[in-house]
């Protein structure tokens, strides 16, 4: 990695570290808040849904601006964007003008600029650097995620509880507008940009290259449809179930909430850390596998600590009680990275650098979709079902189903044997 690479890796990062920092307060805070004003887990479930649906809808439209657009501009102005609308948020929380539906509202256009901005610097990324240091740069924008939103939490529910969230939205909006400084002075130059003009049909073309390219490794459509189950079944379970149970299940405080989850992003950034070196030359299947496995175990394990008759042995809401659930979390994060990180970088060495931003929008679509669908069902399950049995079902079907993917998946959908650059020298 030359000079030139280095500095523009570090501005990359570095952007994302503010960003995601303001983002993780406020990712923190709008549950608790939704949470302290209605009272209600079903609107906490359309909120997730309201995050992640725009967001969907767009991608087809955020792969093909990103392949034919400049994506470092599309990276400025988004960041911009969202900062000048969060900031209107805040304009308003200070005012106490602030309301569920002005939240919702200003989500759905927030979520589309989340769209444009995903896309585009998931492709982007791999612009920046050599082939042979994706795994390193991957592990690397990781770390710092996961730092950011160390970060982050800790500090939305210190601030949420003190400020409340008019001091978030402030802090959040600042965040994106410096990201988008940083942004400005990177150095980049779009790869086989497309200067045709875009019409209907080359939108459908387009789009349509990437899901073939898809199509045509068969351990890529194996890994998309158990992202897809896995995303439907699990990541509604951290972003609804698990800040209800916490708080009104057990009752920790919304500080003991914000560390909770930062345990998470703790075992993250070891795992990121660990692969960047002590696991550098190890096999991404290999990795992937493990970190498959047991993060499916240590669900049950979370879904059991959950239930009242454990929650009672440790007397409630105890430090101890946080502790355990705190270092279930932090033994998770960690094989959640070994699963993530490796995969990413095998599906940059596939795919040609023009088409990277339609694939990984197809990705996002494919495997993302089931989310806002889970979170409402789940936000509705909550007003009806305890939540340690939502929990307790779920993680024994996610083993299973992760069992099942282990018997009859391809080798190919934990470690693609082909890269770009061989499917170059074939052709």
């Amino acid at each position: 990695m030359n000079s030139i690479q280095q500095r523009n890796l570090l501005l990359f990062i570095g952007g994302r570290l503010i960003s995601l920092i303001g983002s993780g307060i406020q990712m923190i805070a709008i549950p608790l808040f939704i949470l302290d004003y209605t009272g209600s887990g079903t609107l906490m479930g359309v909120f997730t849904m309201l995050c992640m649906i725009p967001m969907l809808l767009v991608a087809p439209l955020a792969g093909v601006l990103g392949d034919r657009w400049n994506r470092k501009g599309i990276a400025v102005y988004t960041d911009l964007g969202r900062g000048m609308m969060i900031m209107l948020l805040a304009w308003l929380a200070f005012g106490h003008r602030m309301n569920i539906t002005v939240l919702f509202t200003a989500q759905i256009f927030i979520s589309i600029m989340d769209g444009l901005f995903n896309t585009a610097t998931a492709a982007m990324l791999a612009d920046l650097v050599d082939s042979d240091d994706f795994n390193r740069a991957n592990a690397s924008k990781s770390a710092v995620d996961c730092l950011s939103m160390i970060i982050g939490p800790v500090v939305g529910g210190i601030i949420y509880g003190i400020s409340g969230i008019q001091m978030v939205f402030f802090l959040n909006a600042l965040s994106f507008i410096l990201s988008a400084l940083c942004e400005i002075f990177i150095l980049y130059r779009m790869p086989l940009q497309n200067k045709a003009k875009l019409k209907i049909r080359s939108f459908i073309t387009e789009n349509r290259d990437a899901l073939s390219f898809i199509n045509n490794y068969r351990g890529l459509q194996q890994l998309f449809i158990f992202v897809m189950i896995a995303n439907f079944l699990v990541a509604p379970i951290i972003m609804v179930v698990f800040p209800y149970v916490l708080k009104r299940g057990i009752g920790f405080t919304s500080q003991q909430y914000g560390y909770i989850m930062t345990s998470f992003m703790a075992g993250l950034l070891i795992g990121n850390v660990l692969i960047g070196s002590l696991l550098a030359k190890a096999r991404s299947g290999t990795m992937v596998k493990t970190g498959l496995l047991i993060q499916g175990f240590l669900l049950m394990v979370i879904a059991m600590i959950f239930f009242p008759a454990i929650v009672k042995e440790f007397n409630g809401p105890t430090w101890s009680l946080f502790g355990v659930i705190a270092g279930s979390f932090l033994v998770s994060g960690v094989f959640n990275a070994m699963v993530n990180t490796p995969l990413m970088t095998n599906l940059q060495k596939m795919v040609p650098p023009d088409m990277r931003a339609r694939f990984f929008a197809a990705l996002g679509l494919i495997t993302q979709f089931a989310i806002p669908v889970g979170s409402l069902i789940y936000g509705f399950l909550l007003d009806k079902i305890p939540a340690h049995l939502i929990l307790g079902a779920v993680g024994v079907l996610n083993f299973a189903i992760t069992l099942f993917f282990f018997k009859y998946a391809s080798p190919e959908a934990y470690e693609p044997t082909v890269t770009f650059q061989e499917t170059i020298t074939t052709d």
